[in-house]
């Protein structure tokens, strides 16, 4: 066997070099000590919470006490209500999916009561259905879990200070709104319009003042153009939808349509499709949209048993890789065919717990089935040869590391251990001068690596030795 077994997907890097990111480190160190900012995380991911604390932290240098962590929305929620009122700018990572429950009506509330405070999913998902509902119920950015500390830094960074004029006057103009101060938004936009000729934010924001004004025309003609400029552009939609609700249910459905066509995920959109078809009389289309929210309904309740599912098998890894792969394996018994490269992840830690209880068949048959959903996925083809060689296959072995590396020229360099456990193939084929090269770049990285010394010195004795 081989020396230590590593899950790619869970290192991050601390290292601070470019001068990109010392730019957001600055702007999140600026946001936490001098704006007096505070960070409200919910979340039950312990893993993701120290990488907060004393990752990001640490690699700022701040000291302060500025973040808040919650299990449950209730308590998260009047932490940032707390902090709000007390003027404190407040930045809240949530979780997308939160004790098998959907966060959704905790996003949704928070921006609705506090419209300045910025938020931050975390979700496993990337598809475009899920991320377009995420955007819709108020987000400011998703972050696609496990994350570096340095893509943590960037994407906090970020959304707290916009690095543009544009963006710069579209938050001016959302704070002048806020402070109903209408002529000065009127200002901005024309402002916004004079650099940008075809912004459609910039005519979200008129519509939203002549509202205020009482001037519905006007806002309609406003909201219009923003979403001609911008189709996908969900706000002014909505806003269409809301002006027509009580006045024109042939103009309301057909916004709801787009609506839906865009972010087909949202369940009581569809409910709402449906009555109108009841009202119109249209059975047929009202069953076809009732329907379609049960589906929704459904599957999201199979992804919030999966999540639990992967959460709990991913706790227990560690400490008893048995129980933990029953618990993968109900995770993929739930998911069926419904598999995607958002579960590449899990099928990586289900084969790490196969091949700690020696199950390498098992392993090995598990990597395949992901790799024919994403055959360039470097951290599963890695983890593949990781068996193969475990169970002395060592050609196969060198095959996926040679695949891993033509994808990520770097792959290596992440840690020693990485170098050492692709040496160790190369030696046992009995090509000492790769398992060399790899070697010198392992004790390059960590001069002090037990099994790359131990290993360097069998390769100097010339005669391989099982490891």
């Amino acid at each position: 066997m081989q020396g230590n077994l590593v899950s790619t997907d869970d290192q991050s890097s601390t290292v601070r070099v470019s001068s990109k990111a010392i730019r957001y480190d600055n702007d999140l160190k600026d946001f936490l000590e001098k704006q007096n900012g505070f960070i409200v995380i919910l979340s039950d991911d312990l893993l993701f919470i120290k990488t907060v604390r004393t990752g990001v932290l640490r690699a700022l240098g701040v000291k302060l006490n500025c973040i808040d962590t919650f299990k449950d929305m209730e308590s998260a929620g009047r932490s940032v209500r707390e902090h709000q009122y007390l003027g404190m700018p407040v930045l809240v990572m949530v979780e997308r999916i939160l004790n098998g429950r959907a966060t959704t009506d905790f996003i949704r509330t928070t921006k609705v009561l506090f419209p300045q405070t910025k938020i931050i999913a975390m979700t496993y998902e990337t598809t475009k259905d899920s991320l377009s509902l995420l955007y819709e119920i108020g987000i400011d950015h998703v972050i696609t879990k496990p994350v570096s500390v340095d893509t943590l830094i960037e994407k906090m960074a970020g959304i707290i200070k916009p690095q543009s004029r544009i963006s710069n006057l579209v938050q001016e103009a959302r704070n002048s709104l806020e402070q109903r101060d209408i002529d000065r938004v009127f200002t901005l936009c024309d402002e916004l319009l004079q650099l940008k000729d075809r912004c459609a934010v910039a005519h979200m924001l008129r519509g939203e003042a002549h509202l205020i004004k009482g001037n519905r025309d006007k806002a309609v003609v406003d909201f219009e153009l923003a979403h001609k400029i911008s189709p996908l552009y969900l706000e002014p939609l909505k806003r269409l939808v809301e002006i027509n609700r009580d006045s024109n249910e042939d103009i309301y459905l057909s916004y709801m349509m787009i609506l839906d066509y865009i972010s087909p995920l949202n369940v009581e959109r569809k409910y709402e499709i449906g009555k109108c078809y009841v009202r119109k009389k249209d059975i047929d289309n009202a069953k076809k949209y009732f329907d379609e929210a049960i589906t929704c309904e459904q599957c999201e309740a199979t992804k919030h048993m999966c999540a639990i599912l992967a959460d709990v098998a991913h706790a227990i890894n560690e400490f008893s890789p048995e129980i933990a792969a029953k618990y993968y394996e109900q995770y993929f018994a739930a998911k069926g065919n419904n598999l995607s490269k958002d579960d590449m992840i899990t099928f990586n830690r289900f084969g790490i717990a196969l091949r700690r209880q020696g199950k390498l068949n098992e392993a090995i048959e598990n990597y395949k089935k992901a790799l024919s959903i994403d055959p360039e996925d470097a951290n599963i083809l890695y983890n593949y040869g990781l068996a193969c060689a475990d169970g002395e296959h060592f050609k196969q072995a060198i095959e996926c590391y040679e695949k891993v590396l033509s994808i990520n020229p770097d792959f290596h360099k992440q840690a020693a251990v990485v170098c050492n456990n692709i040496a160790y193939a190369y030696l046992m084929a009995h090509n000492e001068q790769r398992a060399k090269d790899f070697l010198t770049t392992a004790l390059e990285i960590d001069p002090a690596h037990v099994s790359s010394l131990k290993l360097m010195e069998r390769l100097k004795g010339s005669t391989p030795a099982s490891a």
